[in-house]
């Protein structure tokens, strides 16, 4: 870590200069040196949300608080991009929006009423592809310009659930009003992922999947299928959060977030937060690894 008092002397612009090259986990360890560094890098953090939510949406403000109403998340390449450093963090394209079938058409009018976007398409039942789940209602794909936005509405209680059933763990992460949420910190902050075992367990395998897995690997990304080439495991491997078989929980200490401290004071009535209430539980399942006690499973995500 680098020398903290050295880095508080310097001015605000070089300190953000060196945190450009701090992924969101080496951000948390500098923010719990004392209460100043905290807010620092809470401002930081904040910035980079605003400015990545700037390329699609003029309000970041009031889109910030249509994520709060609506209990949305961002997910897909803003939220990647947010938790790994700044210099070299995967390219934004579209922006993911996932809600619930109870808070869907706010959304939807605030893109194309209020940021004048074009509704492309309004999928009932989406197309096979990385939203063909049984958790997915609708989607809504819009577009203005060059900037797509695509809504993706889940028949489940939480807009965050289906994220745990996407095509690997590179993709588990999350933006909320409130928090930046990481699955699997250790490996998507070295650029390493698990296929997810329903992709080829519970037919959940088609081109468009299979696309979406090679287009991180084109940005650099190492995605494995056998845990057992991805981490060291033993007898005791269901014991960790990163062995497939583990219930995960977004309230668990497996996982990396950033609560912003204004959320620990909103009262907003329908504000969920997902790390202390309404946590999602998700497993991944798939065949046994080396504890031979332990079965195949098939992979669930249900939510509290």
């Amino acid at each position: 870590m680098l020398n903290t008092p050295y880095l508080i002397a310097l001015c605000k612009e070089l300190q953000e200069n060196i945190w450009d090259f701090l992924n969101l986990a080496e951000l948390s360890l500098f923010a719990g040196v004392n209460s100043f560094c905290c807010m620092r890098v809470e401002e930081y953090v904040d910035r980079r949300r605003h400015v990545i939510f700037a390329r699609f949406v003029s309000d970041t403000g009031h889109f910030i608080n249509l994520l709060r109403r609506g209990d949305a998340v961002v997910s897909g390449s803003c939220a990647l991009n947010i938790v790994q450093a700044k210099e070299g963090a995967t390219e934004i394209n579209d922006l993911d929006v996932y809600t619930t079938l109870q808070k869907f058409e706010e959304l939807v009018s605030f893109f194309t009423e209020t940021e004048h976007y074009n509704l492309i398409r309004n999928f009932h039942r989406p197309p096979p592809g990385p939203y063909n789940t049984s958790g997915i209602a609708k989607l809504f794909r819009l577009q203005k310009a060059k900037q797509n936005v695509d809504i993706i509405v889940t028949n489940l209680s939480s807009a965050v659930a289906p994220i745990f059933k996407f095509h690997s763990t590179i993709v588990m992460n999350f933006i909320s009003a409130d928090v930046v949420f990481c699955g699997y910190p250790v490996w998507t902050l070295n650029m390493l992922g698990l296929i997810h075992p329903r992709t080829y367990k519970q037919n959940g395998t088609n081109y468009a999947t299979i696309k979406g897995l090679a287009k991180y690997m084109e940005r650099g990304f190492t995605l494995y299928s056998n845990i057992c080439e991805l981490s060291p495991h033993d007898s005791r491997c269901v014991k960790t959060y990163y062995c497939p078989h583990t219930s995960r929980s977004t309230n668990d200490k497996g996982k990396l977030a950033w609560e912003f401290r204004q959320a620990k004071t909103d009262t907003t009535e329908g504000n969920v937060r997902y790390i202390d209430t309404h946590a999602v539980i998700w497993c991944l399942g798939g065949d046994q690894c080396n504890n031979e006690r332990i079965a195949g499973a098939p992979s669930f995500v249900f939510t509290t």
